[in-house]
């Protein structure tokens, strides 16, 4: 199966991320750094040191500091006065923020995808849907997370709006931190069969049907956080009112 161009692929191998001149930029760190949370190598909270980075990356502080700084803007990282940049930490409220708002932006992202629609596009969709399907076989969490968050953005470039893409990315990027916090374990959030259905929803010719699909896909995936569960009130007396055994 021939592979993605890079073009199409929004989450390149680390061995792929370095300028032209062979130096490491504020840009490479900072795609270095946003590949890593994307994929879920770097859990929410992980403490993000610049003389550490610094070193990894042979580069000055500064250089690591103005990728920090655009990591910050996206919200993938925290940077706090006394205590350095840290991974970002979504909270449930933020969540649920994220996801209502990838349902509006993908919701017009399905439906511009639909009306531009071309036979390479679909060819795209279908390959990012067999490399999720081939990555679930092997339980390799780093590519379907990969693979998911491609298809995605995608359609977002089938679409052909770059700002709305830009958007969606942010977001896709805040999703693996709340995945990453939130999803259950032994469980999926996003699966490979929706995406399959979810192609198939788009290619049949009824917009209506395409863009609900989206949105109930989106549902679904927020739906198996249990974000609902974990936000209630604890009640310790009556957690250990049996004396705690």
């Amino acid at each position: 199966m021939p592979e993605i161009s890079e073009s199409h692929n929004p989450l390149p191998d680390a061995q792929q991320i370095a300028s032209p001149s062979g130096r490491r930029t504020d840009q490479d760190i900072y795609r270095a750094i946003a590949n890593a949370i994307f994929e879920q190598r770097l859990p929410s909270g992980t403490k993000l040191p610049e003389d550490s980075l610094g070193d990894i990356f042979a580069v000055s502080r500064t250089v690591v500091r103005k990728a920090l700084f655009r990591l910050a803007s996206e919200k993938l990282v925290d940077i706090r006065p006394n205590r350095g940049a840290m991974v970002a930490s979504p909270t449930i409220e933020e969540a649920r923020d994220v996801f209502q708002s990838r349902r509006i932006i993908e919701a017009a992202s399905v439906e511009a995808a639909m009306q531009r629609m071309t036979d390479d596009g679909r060819t795209r969709l279908e390959r990012l849907v067999l490399k999720d399907h081939a990555a679930h076989q092997e339980r390799s969490r780093r590519h379907w997370i990969r693979y998911s968050g491609a298809f995605h953005l995608e359609i977002a470039e089938i679409a052909g709006n770059q700002v709305l893409k830009a958007f969606l990315k942010e977001l896709i990027g805040r999703t693996s931190l709340i995945i990453g916090l939130y999803e259950p374990m032994q469980r999926t959030v996003c699966t490979y069969d929706e995406h399959q259905h979810l192609l198939e929803a788009m290619t049949g010719g009824d917009i209506a049907h395409g863009v609900q699909t989206m949105v109930d896909h989106l549902i679904d995936c927020e739906q198996r956080l249990g974000l609902e569960r974990r936000d209630r009130d604890i009640d310790l007396r009556a957690i250990f009112a049996d004396g705690g055994d």
